[in-house]
């Protein structure tokens, strides 16, 4: 569910990189900042309509599923509470690609180290230690994402302070607001492709019980695991690709371009191998049910199957 919901979103981290890395490419500093402030607007306003249809998503994601009741009803809690953090989500997607446009992978680990180390932390002191389970790890997520917006507003707002500010009219241009708003309809329509396979295939499994749907989510994970390796070259195509467009700089794009698709093909191939050799492993590694381990060994085929 929360895939499907975010994914929507997904040009204000993305976008944002491209558009900011063209601002700075073509040193263009007070578009940098417009770039970020209209992606912080349309992230609040998209994250105050998902937080306040959080029912809506609930009830739609259960009559999708069709688990069994125990699953609907912590699917259920765990979506109110969670979609609260809309907001403070969408609002660290568009911190986070301001600063990845810029070049500053650095700060952007930073933020998302914070993020999730503080939504680590909360999961197993409040969904373990303090009994609150499923609601408790929602709520871990909420205050995660809204204490690394706050660092992330302060940091760039620090850094705000000492340089001239864009005017009102120039954030608020509409034609700006279409552009980014369609800047990645192609890569929209590829991920919820690739979206709508991912839910049918946990619909599906869900509807073999628990053990399945778990196993299935263990194995799931590692596939989005390399995917976000893979991501990591998509941000450097973003920066590097969108700078040297503002710079009108053909031979550092077409480098760019030709540098990623060799590198991401590449990390492809070892992912795949890793998964083949020693993806038992890993399964034991990820989860302590039994059941759970042998129903992902049964599902997956060759070595990864082998204990």
């Amino acid at each position: 569910m929360f895939d499907v919901v975010f994914t929507t979103f997904n040009f204000l981290r993305s976008g944002t990189t491209g558009l900011v890395a063209q601002a700075f490419g073509r040193g263009d500093p007070l578009e940098e900042q417009a770039v970020l402030w209209r992606a912080v607007l349309i992230a609040v306003v998209a994250g105050v309509v998902l937080a306040a249809f959080a029912p809506l998503f609930a009830v739609a994601g259960q009559w999708f599923m069709g688990a069994e009741p125990r699953v609907s009803a912590a699917m259920s809690v765990y979506i109110r509470i969670r979609l609260l953090a809309a907001p403070f989500s969408l609002v660290n997607y568009a911190i986070l690609g301001y600063v990845l446009g810029r070049g500053e992978g650095g700060l952007g680990l930073m933020l998302q180290a914070v993020l999730n180390g503080i939504n680590i932390a909360l999961c197993f002191l409040l969904g373990l230690k303090l009994g609150w389970g499923v609601a408790g790890v929602a709520w871990a997520t909420v205050t995660g994402e809204f204490l690394a917006m706050l660092l992330g507003l302060a940091i760039v707002l620090e850094r705000f302070r000492k340089l001239e500010r864009p005017s009102r009219r120039r954030i608020l241009d509409l034609p700006a607001y279409r552009r980014m708003l369609s800047l990645n309809r192609d890569i929209m329509i590829r991920s919820f492709s690739l979206l709508a396979a991912f839910a049918l295939f946990t619909r599906q499994g869900a509807q073999f019980g628990t053990v399945t749907l778990a196993a299935n989510a263990v194995l799931m994970n590692f596939f989005l695991i390399a995917g976000y390796f893979l991501d990591g070259f998509a941000t450097a195509a973003e920066q590097l690709a969108g700078r040297a467009i503002g710079a009108h700089a053909a031979t550092p794009f077409r480098q760019a371009v030709r540098l990623t698709l060799i590198w991401g093909f590449g990390l492809a191939g070892v992912a795949t191998l890793v998964l083949l050799t020693v993806g038992a492993n890993l399964v034991a590694l990820v989860t302590t049910s039994a059941d759970v381990r042998q129903a992902a060994d049964a599902i997956c085929p060759g070595p990864l199957s082998r204990r």
